[in-house]
């Protein structure tokens, strides 16, 4: 395992006691056991899918390799983690942590499944513990097994990372970046979206199991579906493309989106060039005390001017948004939370006691509706799509007889755009991480 600067994950580490003792203190418990989690079969199969650690587990020490393990903590003691060794002839055991993390937790190791009970420390009080179920099957009646109040009050504070973290989230930014940069090349050379695939995970070096989330490699049609799960094989150029892909870096997660159309297609190009404009203007209004709310409302503004503005609605752009035209464009939210996982948690909690905050009405399923704050690192992903299913809504809205249908017949073909980047607010704006890590790489060569 390479060395990570050891003094900001000591910091990182001194920061998550804090919140989690602060945690411990408003749930009535005196301890908690992290659970990793198990490995998971198929059905009549002896094979799964790739192992997800315990996200909370996982802000303490990387544990993608390390099904099984867990970790004990109280208050004013050192932090123990027991690590699954087996001697197995079928597979390698995994390599432990090792050094910076060995000089802050203390690492057990255990040869079966059955010992790691034995092997965690035995406090006196309450012991909370936090994970998937299966992992403690005698315990998944118990109100002490992942109790709301404990939860609520870990998930509250994780939106504020700490530089450690932030740190992991560029090293993610950076190896996704490397990988859209191939993307493009293969797509500038027609290859097929499960070659352009390849060439990503290939520049990123990562697997598709390392990866935070399968790639979306949408061509033409099918950037109409938001997360489309397949891989054309095919090797029919296409003429547009929509990539959304991250990585990993020791459990943090990146989260891109770039749209591509061809020289054939300007009036798409166009709409590409747009929506960049949109998308980057929005970037610039990140700011601290910001509620997202009220920047995904300005997202559909500045997409009803441009919808205007193109002539593809002729009506004013207030009415545009008024009368939800711009939803049927852009169905989904503006961004979400970013870190241990790709839509992290904590994003509509009110307060650190598990009060909820309400959504607007016109947008009720966003995940993000806290005011922005130092340390959160978010997601701003706009889109403009053509979807067949909306878009038969749209024909039946009170605006449609204004909507320019022979343009949207030939845009539809092209699917649709998103323009995604991660930014991490600061005391007085935004650094736009994804931005920075492309700016650099172009830099490179």
């Amino acid at each position: 395992m390479r060395e990570t600067g050891d003094d900001a994950l000591a910091q990182h580490l001194a920061t998550l006691q804090e919140r989690y003792a602060a945690a411990l203190a408003a749930s009535g418990y005196d301890a908690l056991i992290l659970g990793a989690g198990c490995e998971e079969h198929y059905f009549l199969d002896d094979q799964g899918p790739p192992f997800r650690p315990n996200p909370c587990l996982a802000q303490w020490f990387p544990a993608a390799a390390h099904p099984g393990a867990c970790l004990a903590w109280r208050p004013g003691e050192h932090p123990v983690a027991v690590l699954l060794q087996i001697e197995d002839y079928w597979r390698l055991p995994p390599e432990p942590p090792g050094t910076p993390w060995d000089r802050h937790i203390e690492f057990r190791f255990v040869r079966e499944p059955d010992e790691i009970e034995s092997a965690l420390p035995a406090w006196p009080g309450r012991v909370a513990r936090v994970g998937p179920p299966g992992q403690w099957p005698d315990a998944a009646a118990s109100a002490d097994l992942n109790p709301p109040a404990l939860l609520d009050a870990l998930h509250y504070p994780r939106a504020v990372k700490t530089d450690w973290e932030v740190a992991r989230i560029r090293d993610a930014t950076r190896a996704a970046v490397a990988g859209h940069r191939a993307v493009a090349s293969a797509f500038a050379d027609g290859a097929s979206e499960f070659e352009m695939l390849l060439a990503f995970q290939s520049a990123a070096r990562q697997t598709a199991a390392e990866l935070p989330y399968p790639a979306i490699i949408a061509g033409d049609r099918n950037a109409a579906t938001l997360h489309y799960q397949h891989y054309r094989r095919d090797a029919a150029p296409a003429r547009s493309l929509l990539v959304d892909a991250g990585c990993q870096s020791l459990g943090y997660a990146s989260d891109i989106t770039r749209s591509y159309a061809r020289p054939a297609e300007p009036e798409f190009a166009r709409l590409i060039a747009g929506l960049e404009r949109l998308q980057q203007a929005l970037c610039k209004r990140v700011a601290p005390g910001l509620p997202f709310a009220r920047l995904h409302h300005a997202a559909h503004v500045l997409l009803g001017q441009l919808l205007e503005r193109e002539g593809l609605v002729r009506a004013p752009a207030e009415a545009i948004v008024a009368t939800g035209v711009t939803r049927l464009f852009f169905p989904h939210g503006l961004g979400h939370l970013l870190g241990l996982q790709v839509h992290d948690v904590g994003g509509q909690l009110a307060s650190a006691d598990g009060r909820r905050l309400k959504p607007p009405e016109v947008y009720p399923k966003l995940r993000l509706l806290r005011e922005l704050a130092p340390g959160f690192v978010l997601t701003i992903e706009p889109g403009l799509y053509f979807i067949d299913s909306l878009l038969r809504e749209l024909r039946r809205h009170e605006l449609g007889p204004r909507v320019d249908w022979s343009r949207i017949e030939r845009l539809r073909d092209c699917g649709g755009i998103r323009i995604e980047d991660n930014l991490l607010v600061t005391g007085d704006g935004a650094i736009n991480l994804t931005r920075e890590a492309f700016a650099a790489a172009d830099e490179a060569g």
